[in-house]
């Protein structure tokens, strides 16, 4: 079955319903996007102006039997015209994709994450067996839709239970963001611990209309967790873990968990199959992506014997729960984002002025912070002004210290701390 066919067989049973809210767009107007006949499929860049507009971009190529491939600027504008360019001078046979998903290499070079219509349909049908929506009826979507967890978990995921999406397109406020869930109603909002944090300390009346809430993104605390649901009584909080190259949705904590374990990951959802070999999460089931686009290579190392090699380092309890304990290569996982320090470092290098440079992630107890020690002139201040300009601004370093020296083991790589 190809994804478009599921969708519609879902959104069917919701045509008076509104879908997208801005554009007063019904599930019935969705039912009748144009589908197309011919039998191989294209690859199809989904920018849009807006995340509504690059959403309503998304499903009409899906619909077309197209694969939908998203693209925002926030890759940063390196990274953002080489994907355009490796999108339009395909000429692949991509007709089991459903979607294309980019994320950033070790080397700083986007990774295409072939996804195919099995791997989606069944991730959506997968996290349909835990993820309760059946009093809500508004969701927000806050974060970007190049994110599979955005695209998969909330929006396709709303389509299929009937939902109106709202967008909340401005930079993050807590208190607007706050009064823009109580304005439109909102009963389902997916977002890091981080963000769910800073909203608890704008909420100190307990006026967050949020019924359903998904904690995703990044290691939650056990403390950050206990914060979280002690600020939100009234809101049903799911810990779910999930990756690109599993469509993503592998585990999740259920809410009558959340509050005495909210630290764990929960358990594999349906029939996701997870063991811990070395320290290290590999995962199995019919989610798993095809591979990486034109690259054998990199797809041998992460796909092994039929399982996937997650890169977490994780463990499990008596009671068959599971907890992340960190990343097994540098990889930092900041506010819902995956960040390669040696992306960080590149565009560094490319200022003036730039010796040599160190980036690292720092746990506290707010979660992970993204650090930058550097050796050259320039001042940390235009650094940083210099660096909101070459990359992904989410990712710019939260902390800058100019240092006269760089520690390096015996073999000259560079100690991370």
């Amino acid at each position: 079955m190809r994804l478009w066919a599921y969708l519609k067989l879902n959104m069917q049973k919701f045509a008076g319903r509104v879908a997208f809210a801005n554009a007063n767009i019904t599930y019935a107007d969705l039912l009748c996007y144009a589908e197309s006949k011919t039998e191989h499929k294209n690859l199809c860049l989904c920018i849009g102006k807006t995340r509504e507009e690059q959403a309503i971009e998304i499903v009409r190529c899906i619909a077309s039997g197209n694969v939908a491939v998203p693209l925002s600027r926030e890759y940063g504008d390196k990274n953002f015209e080489y994907i355009q360019q490796t999108v339009k001078t395909a000429s692949d046979n991509v007709d089991d994709l459903a979607l294309l998903m980019f994320t950033s290499g070790t080397t700083g070079t986007p990774k295409g994450v072939m996804l195919t219509d099995e791997n989606i349909i069944t991730n959506l049908k997968y996290i349909s067996t835990y993820f309760r929506v059946d009093n809500c009826r508004n969701v927000c979507i806050g974060r970007p839709l190049v994110h599979i967890a955005v695209l998969t978990g909330e929006l396709l995921y709303a389509l299929c239970n009937g939902l109106t999406i709202y967008f909340y397109e401005e930079p993050f406020m807590p208190k607007r963001l706050l009064s823009y869930m109580k304005r439109y109603e909102i009963d389902m909002y997916c977002a890091t611990p981080t963000l769910y944090q800073a909203l608890a300390k704008a909420d100190k009346n307990h006026e967050c209309p949020i019924k359903v809430g998904a904690i995703s993104g990044e290691i939650l605390s056990e403390s950050v967790g206990r914060t979280i649901a002690a600020a939100f009584p009234n809101t049903e909080f799911y810990n779910v873990y999930g990756l690109t190259e599993h469509s993503p949705r592998v585990s999740a904590l259920l809410p009558n968990e959340f509050a005495t374990r909210p630290h764990s990951i929960g358990k594999p959802i349906a029939d996701v199959n997870a063991r811990i070999v070395d320290g290290e999460l590999l995962i199995n089931s019919p989610c798993i992506m095809k591979g990486y686009f034109r690259d054998n290579k990199q797809t041998a190392e992460k796909l092994k014997g039929g399982w996937l090699h997650t890169g977490d380092m994780a463990h499990i309890d008596s009671d068959g729960y599971l907890y992340i304990d960190g990343r097994k290569d540098n990889m930092i996982i900041h506010s819902g984002l995956n960040v390669y320090p040696e992306e960080i470092e590149l565009a560094v290098k490319e200022c003036s002025d730039i010796d040599d440079c160190l980036v690292y992630g720092e746990v506290t107890e707010n979660g992970t912070v993204i650090c930058l020690k550097y050796i050259g002139e320039i001042e940390a201040t235009a650094l940083r002004k210099k660096l909101v300009r070459l990359i992904n601004p989410n990712i710019v370093p939260n902390k800058i210290e100019r240092v006269e020296e760089i520690a390096r083991t015996a073999s000259g790589k560079k100690i991370r701390k």
